[in-house]
């Protein structure tokens, strides 16, 4: 047994041969290493040799502008150098806002139903108690013509309860005749006393009935006339906020519960702006002070108008108080949350001192100084800051003239930083 365990041993150790040929044919594991870095630092010189021609011919963006791009713009304030002229530039105080309408209202139903039409677009003129919409109400027709025919009724029975007490009366006079002749007992001139007496109540009670139908009828006509939208006031629409077949709720909060409002008119004729003025100012507005008025939707015109109200109420985050200015002359060109400027004109500027020059303002906030030089922050092309050195003139509250170095019109940095440098990008707060 020991014998033949030895034998198949030595037998199994002989045929474990190591294959010379296979093992040379094989690269080392350091060999591979050095073959792989090699490749590598091949490939980063001639790379970085593409990327230096892609970067000199523009193919590849720079590193310092790729940088700059993903850096975050600082936000800032602009403000608009205004070019003003004639009255304008004399003016004491200059706000601005938005134009708003006297008589604006979301006109909706005083019941929930569907819309069955809506007789109106944009644009069109409705006077006071114009139908605006309709909601469905084949229901109420039918409720309202049930209540007639109830009134009717009882109009029918009232009648004939009249008839009824016109042969009772009869009957009880010919009862008292008998009872003067004593051709009748007492108890028979009772009977017919209280069939008198009670046709006389009887008709009391009907007249009670018809005028609960009556009512009813009334009642089911207002819910009737509930179901047709109506102009409250003469005005123009400039919303129409429900379409055929959308539901309609009183005080609807949107899609999901159904739309609260049909149209939105607004009285166009009668335009104000809503402006909103430093509290440092507000003692150089007087009510009915005339001010003239710049719509940026309208260039070129000046409209006229008169302080109608100085709201008694400051707003301590902004230190501003809201006033509100009516436009004398508005035109078909004007529309409500257009944005305006108001210049409020003093008691002496008069119509004789308006001049034709031109006259350019920069508000106080934007201009800064530097030694010798005065100067501004323009937020110009592509976002980014100009330094622009100026020449300042008369000052005026809260903007100062300025005669050289701005022309109108550009957007100015209102308290710009002290790292503000040329060219940096920026972009203005909304």
């Amino acid at each position: 047994m020991a014998t033949g365990s030895t034998t198949t041993s030595a037998d199994a150790l002989s045929k474990l041969k190591i294959r010379r040929d296979q093992t040379a044919d094989r690269p080392s594991f350091i060999f591979r290493l050095f073959r792989g870095i090699v490749v590598l630092l091949i490939l980063a010189a001639v790379g970085g040799g593409v990327i230096a021609l892609g970067v000199g011919r523009g193919w590849i963006p720079d590193t310092d502008r790729l940088m700059e791009a993903v850096r975050q713009k600082p936000e800032v304030r602009v403000a608009t150098v205004s070019l003003e002229t004639g009255r304008s530039a004399d003016a004491t105080v200059v706000a601005t806002g938005y134009l708003e309408s006297r008589q604006q209202a979301r006109i909706g139903a005083r019941a929930t139903g569907r819309i069955e039409a809506v007789l109106v677009e944009e644009g069109t003129r409705v006077l006071a108690n114009d139908v605006l919409a309709i909601l469905e109400h084949a229901d109420l027709d039918a409720s309202l013509a049930a209540m007639e025919a109830a009134a009717a009724r009882c109009r029918s029975e009232l009648q004939e309860q009249d008839v009824a007490i016109q042969r009772a009366l009869q009957d009880f006079r010919r009862a008292e005749k008998s009872l003067a002749a004593k051709t009748m007992t007492a108890a028979e001139f009772d009977t017919e006393k209280y069939e008198y007496d009670a046709a006389v109540a009887r008709r009391g009670s009907l007249e009670a009935a018809l005028l609960l139908a009556e009512a009813r009828v009334q009642e089911a006509k207002q819910l009737r006339e509930n179901m047709f939208v109506r102009a409250p006031f003469a005005g123009t629409v400039i919303s129409k906020d429900a379409e055929l077949g959308e539901s309609i709720l009183p005080g609807g909060m949107g899609e999901a519960s159904g739309r609260g409002s049909v149209v939105t008119i607004a009285d166009l004729e009668h335009l104000e702006v809503d402006c909103d003025v430093k509290e440092d100012f507000i003692s150089r507005v007087t009510q009915g002070q005339s001010a003239e008025v710049a719509v940026d939707a309208v260039p070129g015109k000046r409209y006229q108008g008169k302080v109608r109200k100085i709201i008694p109420m400051g707003d301590r985050a902004r230190a501003t108080v809201k006033v509100r200015v009516a436009l004398v002359d508005a035109d078909e060109k004007l529309f409500p949350e257009m944005s305006s400027t108001v210049y409020f004109l003093s008691a002496e500027t008069k119509e004789s001192t308006e001049q034709e020059t031109s006259r350019v303002f920069c508000p106080n906030d934007a201009i800064q100084s530097a030694g010798s030089e005065t100067f501004v922050w323009v937020v110009g092309s592509e976002d980014r800051l100009r330094r622009m050195v100026i020449q300042t003139g008369e000052k005026k509250e809260d903007r100062t003239e300025v005669l050289s170095g701005l022309q109108g019109g550009e957007k100015v940095v209102v308290s710009p930083s002290q790292e503000f440098r040329e060219g940096m990008p920026v972009r203005a707060a909304q």
